[in-house]
């Protein structure tokens, strides 16, 4: 594993290939040769079993699919992301049980080029500037300003279509049998930059905010449902520790750049969203879709209401006052040290924090403005999501067709079991046809749950997802489950942005004036909500946003949202 650094670093780490090598042999089904398969919606899909048992001397089947464990080792490089459970347990992602076990199913090595944590997306720009590539990147098609096709277009990434066509059999099924699949995997022009994790089933809502029961019950409340009520709530909670954060935000999901610390709302924005705007998680920051219409959440009047409450939250002590220096582990340090009544966060990261003080909690509703308020926004996952996971293959990848046929094999049945629950016999065994995780899993006293979902099996990265019935988390508690299922039952996620694509020349342009406008309003997000800025110049910082040429961003993105609806 290399840990880069320096742009220097960058260069010298990028694009270290092996050449092609010769004939190879079949393992335990492990073979990508086409062929057809079916995906519904809630039903496990038929993948690729079938194997071929005559090779050529390049290493391609006689269908020309490849087929594993190749018979020599190739070494592709890989730019990944780094989760900060994974990297408490691993130097790199090759300390997973997942990745050994794939490394010896393909005979393929995958070098990791882990960016500092927290440090991803300059990272990332120094990478792309420096114009030295690894074979593939985590991640691409979120962090390329302007999107997967400018980098097709500008010879970063490759256009995946052919590659995928012949070389993917599993995800090219998955596509050909879901159209809901298939319109999110590829662009408005039909290009495929990157192969994206799929779910097999609706996910749950995982999202939300969670409560301590003992200060909850210590100020005599009910659970909140309202704005109103949570202030309530929380100034109460203040009274009765007054050395304490009563709301924290917690940057668990959290593209790098879009937690509450730089952006001034959440991932999913909880409480934004009471007053009538949406966030969208991240992907394309606060540009959400309100029935077809395109809106950027920052410059709407609910903008305006919604930071008032945070600047007087801010103000009472009742959110973090150091919010904008607090790392995850800062943030994890107050909660498991008994200083924060609440969180808004992953329940299963709530539920593990809570539970190791040997304290209860509870979770609630999310809030509105007003009791019997329709939820238009809560988190959920796109059929093909989340787009962070997905892995693009780049100009310098001298081994694309291995590449694609590695990233293929987790959408295979036996990959996709892989990914989700590890090895069976060790970390699952199958009950009544359905895979179900060890005591090795659930009940390690050393390895928590958000620490297991990277060790024992892989949380992130292309695959076909089981959602919440592959977290040992949910899995292990049955009330973290229900509270799932509560968030999933109370609202919708409508006024998300779906997962539209741009045109190159779109992405060049957005990427252009979104360099500029996240800056100068990440700045005065920050000075509004700390009272460094009063709010009565909100109107000044949009008419700022607006000569910055933020409309124009929101025209480019209705456009999109127009050919995606009519895809």
């Amino acid at each position: 594993m290399r840990r880069i650094q320096k742009a220097a670093a960058l260069a010298m780490c990028a694009c270290m290939t092996a050449s092609v090598l010769a004939g190879c042999g079949g393992q335990d089904g492990a073979s990508v040769s086409p062929a057809e398969t079916k995906q519904e919606a809630k039903a496990e899909p038929e993948t690729v079993s079938e194997q071929s048992t005559e090779t050529k001397e390049d290493g391609a089947g006689q269908d020309g699919g490849v087929v594993f464990p190749l018979k020599e080792q190739v070494t592709l490089t890989m730019w990944a992301p780094f989760n900060v459970n994974a990297a408490s347990v691993m130097e790199d992602y090759n300390g997973s049980l997942t990745f050994q076990e794939m490394e010896k199913r393909t005979n393929v090595h995958i070098e990791f080029i882990h960016p500092a944590i927290g440090q991803d997306s300059e990272q990332f720009n120094l990478m792309i500037a420096s114009q030295e590539y690894p074979d593939m990147i985590m991640g691409g098609i979120t962090n390329y300003k302007g999107g997967g096709d400018l980098a097709v277009e500008e010879g970063v990434f490759l256009q995946l279509n052919d590659l995928i066509d012949q070389y993917a059999p599993n995800y090219k099924a998955i596509l050909e049998s879901n159209p809901e699949a298939k319109r999110q995997a590829s662009s408005d022009s039909g290009i495929m930059s990157a192969i994206l994790p799929m779910m097999r089933q609706e996910n749950l809502c995982w999202y939300g905010p969670s409560i301590r029961k003992d200060w909850l019950e210590e100020t005599g409340l009910a659970i909140p449902e309202t704005v109103e009520e949570w202030e309530e709530l929380l100034v109460q909670m203040k009274k009765n520790h007054p050395d304490s954060t009563p709301l924290l935000f917690h940057t668990s999901g959290a593209s790098a750049g879009n937690s509450f610390k730089e952006r001034g709302y959440d991932f999913w924005g909880i409480f934004m969203s009471a007053y009538g705007i949406g966030a969208s998680s991240g992907t394309f920051g606060a540009m959400y879709n309100d029935n077809g219409t395109a809106k950027y959440a920052p410059i709407e009047e609910g903008f305006r209401a919604y930071l008032e409450t945070m600047n007087r939250w801010y103000e009472k002590g009742l959110i973090d006052s150091d919010y904008p220096a607090r790392d995850m582990d800062g943030i994890n340090a107050l909660l498991t040290s008994g200083m924060a009544g609440a969180m808004v966060g992953s329940v299963d990261i709530a539920s593990n924090l809570f539970d190791s003080q040997n304290v209860e909690y509870v979770t609630a509703p999310y809030p509105v403005l007003k009791k019997g308020d329709a939820v238009r926004l809560r988190a959920y996952d796109a059929v093909a999501s989340p787009l962070g996971n997905s892995v693009s293959v780049t100009t310098q990848c001298k081994n694309p067709e291995i590449a694609v046929a590695w990233l293929d094999y987790a959408f295979s049945e036996e990959g996709s079991l892989l990914y989700n629950f590890g090895m069976e016999g060790d970390t699952y065994t199958m009950v009544d046809g359905m895979p179900t995780f060890t005591d090795k899993v659930l009940n390690d006293p050393d390895i928590p749950g958000e620490t297991a979902l990277y060790l024992y099996k892989m949380q992130v990265f292309p695959q076909l997802r089981w959602g919440a019935l592959a977290n040992p988390s949910t899995v292990k508690k049955p009330k973290v489950l229900e509270e799932k299922t509560a968030w999933t039952n109370q609202g919708k996620a409508e006024l998300t942005m779906p997962p539209i694509s741009l045109t190159a020349q779109e992405g060049d342009e957005l990427a252009k004036i979104l360099n500029t406008t996240d800056v100068y309003q990440n700045e005065m997000v920050t000075k509004f909500i700390m009272g460094v800025e009063p709010l009565d110049k909100f109107d000044e910082y949009v008419e700022q946003m607006k000569k910055m040429h933020i409309e124009d961003a929101v025209a480019i993105y209705q456009g999109a949202l127009d050919r995606y609806l009519s895809r």
